[in-house]
């Protein structure tokens, strides 16, 4: 039982994902020690990245994102005119 409790801690310790401490500045001039992917400056309150990998992803992530909330909007709106103005419309005539 001990050794299943010993396992289970070393796999939570390896899914923590820490990276080497990196200086990195931003774009106000503060510099941050990084150890994780991103963190937000502490003077300005932008994003920080560890690597030009991680702001292409946030900003890839962040456009995903953005289309899927325009499309639902879209779609509710669509069914808001489909479903209920159309046949209001018939009503009204």
């Amino acid at each position: 039982m001990a050794e299943d409790c010993f396992v289970i801690q070393e796999h939570l310790k390896e899914g923590i994902m820490q990276l080497q401490p990196k200086d990195v500045a931003c774009s106000c001039g503060h510099i941050t020690s990084l150890t994780t992917r991103k963190l937000l400056c502490i003077k300005c309150g932008k994003y920080v990245f560890y690597n030009e990998a991680e702001r292409k992803a946030h900003r890839r992530q962040s456009l995903y994102f953005t289309v899927v909330v325009v499309m639902a909007l879209g779609f509710i709106t669509y069914f808001f005119v489909e479903m209920v103005l159309g046949p209001l419309k018939l009503l009204m005539e």
